[in-house]
């Protein structure tokens, strides 16, 4: 765990209600991650049984629970501690009580972890238990979402095969399990037959309309040439019409085109307003000490939430916040705007010395206010507070770095991410800079825009050796050839927004 960075923790009493609370707190952020739907539903479902199964069987008895969810670069961490009486999973096997269905030992709910985990492992302290249950992470660039709206078994199996290497698909059976399933995901394009049971295909594509979602990419299918079905299809606004049979070749085709023009025509519109927030998001230093210099780059994907870094200063002190707004659509855009303007206010009304003040303010803000609780980001904040000392604080953000003695050591300052608990708090680190050493900053794009584990260490790798080498260059010279390795590597644009900040001591 220690490549990995720490996204939420809560710590409760041992009751069950308390488990109700814990299980949707962690929704919340399993919610905003680019994570599989049935990794995030396994998640939630590990942290009731095992939480359950503290409660109603550790002797003696457990005081609280600690749920913990932490990202490394391969896995997904749930880590869920107690201070109950020792009980190891790894050596019990499951034995469910016939009468009751109960747990009784290994209980029902160690079965159904060990059979939707990658991985478990338990440690017993003297103080406290530690149970850590793992899945791997998607190595691959998220998927479109495709949902498959098909009554007939055979066919919906047949098309689901057609276009499952390309794409992530979803499928239901008619137009109200679609409905219902729109409730809770979100999909990037609708596939629908028109003859239907219980809720036809046009019928669908109506209530989608008042719902104000119409503007989901559809394809429908049918067999029928009736003119009027041909004509209340067109007048909804559909993006193509297939006739059945449909071949492979022809279904992938259609899919490609309508998502290829939906998107032309959505980044077209949305381009203009999208630069004007974009270049209102750059980096804004004032940095005015006799003390300290520092250097950025970033690399914008030219959609989603973005990095935002922000800065005050008064009676000497600077501090300086690095952000990065979850979300990878254009709606993100909007919400980094909200967070960035809302946070330039916050710190101009928060003692400067203290970064983590500013970070549980703007926890605890975020938590109560209905648009910044929409979204959430990871942030790194710090105050140059003399000659020598800089003052940190993190909130789910990648670990700032140390570079000194041509090594570099992790900065191990964490914190949950902003606006899941109410009354969070976060905690300041102080660290000590001579001269011809550095601080360097990142959002997780730098490490993160390959496309696979193994390019994504590739790049990770190159970057950490460039920050040593050229550790003794000119820090506008060293930023330059660092950033020049992550081009090369990431290509142009990366796969996500990234941003490098570096500091030194003059």
């Amino acid at each position: 765990m220690t490549d990995s960075i720490l996204l939420f923790t809560s710590t409760q009493s041992s009751t069950l209600e308390s488990v109700r609370i814990l299980r949707q707190s962690l929704s919340k952020i399993l919610d905003h991650l680019d994570i599989k739907i049935n990794i995030k539903q396994y998640c939630l479902l590990c942290c009731s049984e095992w939480c359950t199964n503290i409660i109603l069987h550790s002797t003696p008895p457990s005081n609280d629970i600690t749920v913990s969810l932490r990202k490394s670069k391969k896995k997904w961490l749930l880590i869920i501690k107690d201070s109950g009486g020792t009980w190891n999973p790894l050596t019990h096997h499951t034995a469910i009580n016939d009468n009751t269905n109960a747990l009784k030992g290994g209980g029902y709910g160690l079965h159904i972890i060990k059979t939707i985990s990658d991985e478990i492992l338990y440690q017993s302290l003297p103080t406290h238990n530690i149970f850590t249950i793992i899945w791997e992470r998607d190595t691959h660039r998220i998927k479109p979402h495709i949902l498959l709206v098909e009554d007939q078994k055979s066919q919906r199996a047949l098309f689901h095969s057609y276009i499952k290497h390309q794409f992530t698909v979803s499928s239901v059976n008619d137009g109200k399990q679609a409905l219902t399933f729109l409730k809770n995901e979100t999909v990037d394009l609708i596939i629908s037959d028109i003859q239907m049971p219980e809720m036809n295909g046009i019928e669908l594509r109506q209530h989608l309309e008042k719902r104000k979602i119409s503007s989901i990419p559809f394809i429908f299918l049918s067999q029928s040439q009736d003119e009027t079905v041909l004509h209340d299809a067109a007048t909804l606004g559909i993006d193509d019409y297939l006739t059945k049979p449909i071949q492979k070749e022809q279904l992938l085709n259609s899919i490609h085109r309508v998502l290829a023009r939906f998107n032309q025509v959505y980044h077209a519109l949305s381009q203009q307003v999208n630069q004007k927030i974009t270049d209102t998001l750059l980096p804004q230093i004032n940095l005015k000490s006799k003390h300290w210099r520092l250097a950025f780059q970033q690399r914008n994907t030219g959609r989603g939430g973005g990095d935002f870094v922000l800065s005050t200063s008064d009676n000497g002190i600077t501090q300086l916040l690095v952000a990065d707004v979850m979300g990878h659509d254009e709606s993100a855009k909007f919400f980094s705007y909200a967070y960035a303007g809302y946070i330039r206010g916050l710190m101009q009304n928060t003692d400067l010395t203290q970064p983590a003040q500013l970070l549980t303010k703007l926890s605890n803000n975020a938590y109560k206010d209905q648009l910044l609780s929409q979204t959430m980001l990871t942030g790194c904040c710090l105050s140059f507070i003399n000659t020598n000392t800089i003052k940190l604080s993190c909130a789910g953000h990648p670990y700032p770095m140390h570079i000194h003695h041509k090594k570099l050591d992790l900065i191990k300052a964490e914190g949950t991410l902003p606006g899941l608990l109410p009354h969070t708090e976060y905690n300041n680190l102080s660290i000590t800079l001579k001269k011809n050493e550095r601080i360097v900053l990142i959002t997780d794009g730098l490490f993160e825009s390959g496309n696979t584990i193994t390019e994504r260490e590739t790049l990770e790798c190159a970057i950490k050796k460039h920050l040593i080498i050229t550790a003794n260059l000119p820090l506008n010279v060293a930023l330059d050839k660092i950033m020049q390795v992550f081009d090369a590597l990431a290509g142009t644009p990366p796969n996500d927004d990234a941003l490098l900040l570096l500091i030194e001591k003059k």
